[in-house]
């Protein structure tokens, strides 16, 4: 196992690539401060499991960027199980381009008052790739707040599934949760699945979800080829505007090229 320990308030930025099953320690201690990036890659095997398991203590914040670019034979199980402590933070950027079967994992125990957490995932997928999303975020404690955004495009015969869960408990009073879910579909034999919940024991609490497919807009399309573009170069803008929201938080040059790859 490998352990990655903040004291208390130290600040430390990480990247770390990785291409075999590990489990992971994950611990900060009160006000540290973690900019964490993991790349997924795949050199030594075609079946692997990686673990991290994370504990947030007092006003510790985590930034972790998850950046899968797995082979197309790779079959991978990543979870991230994590606590969050007495205003700590944590915000995952989860973008998944690689992989033949990608299942990931994220469950979120918002245990003390004022914690936060945000979630903000990526995907697009060709030929027979399939990614199953789970993320679940449970309040714990009064003024808790998460917030889940899944975008996704999908080519030739890939699909996805997603299982997203916000549960509040009695005694997390002024929580607040949100979750969506939204994917585009290149291809008339892709397939996007989605079901997003609530479980909600606490009348005092705001929280909302949903979740949207839709085919990509033809007159769009035709409108920014008109501009100069040829099929797939326009294709390429329209998804970039549709995740524009996401990936303009982690905005580096490689996004541009893993999307072009998917894009016939």
């Amino acid at each position: 196992m490998k352990e990655i320990i903040l004291k208390r308030n130290e600040k430390k930025d990480l990247s770390i690539n990785l291409d075999e099953s590990r489990d992971f320690l994950i611990k900060l201690d009160e006000n540290a401060e973690l900019n964490l990036m993991i790349i997924l890659t795949s050199n030594k095997e075609l079946d692997s499991k990686i673990n991290f398991d994370i504990d947030l203590k007092g006003n510790a914040k985590l930034n972790f960027i998850n950046l899968q670019k797995f082979s197309n034979e790779m079959i991978n199980n990543l979870e991230r199980n994590v606590k969050l402590r007495k205003n700590s933070s944590f915000n995952l950027f989860d973008l998944n381009f690689g992989g033949k079967i990608i299942n990931s994992n994220v469950n979120v125990d918002l245990a003390e008052e004022n914690s936060r957490f945000e979630h903000f995932g990526v995907f697009v997928s060709n030929k027979d790739q399939v990614f199953n999303f789970n993320v679940n975020a449970v309040h714990n404690a009064p003024n808790t707040y998460s917030n889940m955004l899944t975008k996704g495009a999908l080519n030739d015969k890939s699909k996805s599934f997603y299982n997203g869960l916000i549960k509040i408990n009695k005694n997390a009073y002024n929580s607040n949760g949100y979750q969506r879910q939204e994917s585009i579909l290149l291809n008339e034999n892709a397939e996007s699945n989605s079901i997003p919940k609530l479980e909600i024991n606490n009348n005092d609490v705001r929280c909302t979800h949903g979740s949207s497919t839709s085919q990509m807009d033809e007159d769009k399309l035709f409108y920014v080829m008109s501009r100069g573009l040829d099929e797939k170069e326009a294709k390429i803008t329209l998804i970039k505007g549709f995740l524009h929201g996401i990936i303009d938080k982690v905005n580096f040059g490689e996004l541009d090229e893993l999307i072009s790859e998917k894009i016939k």
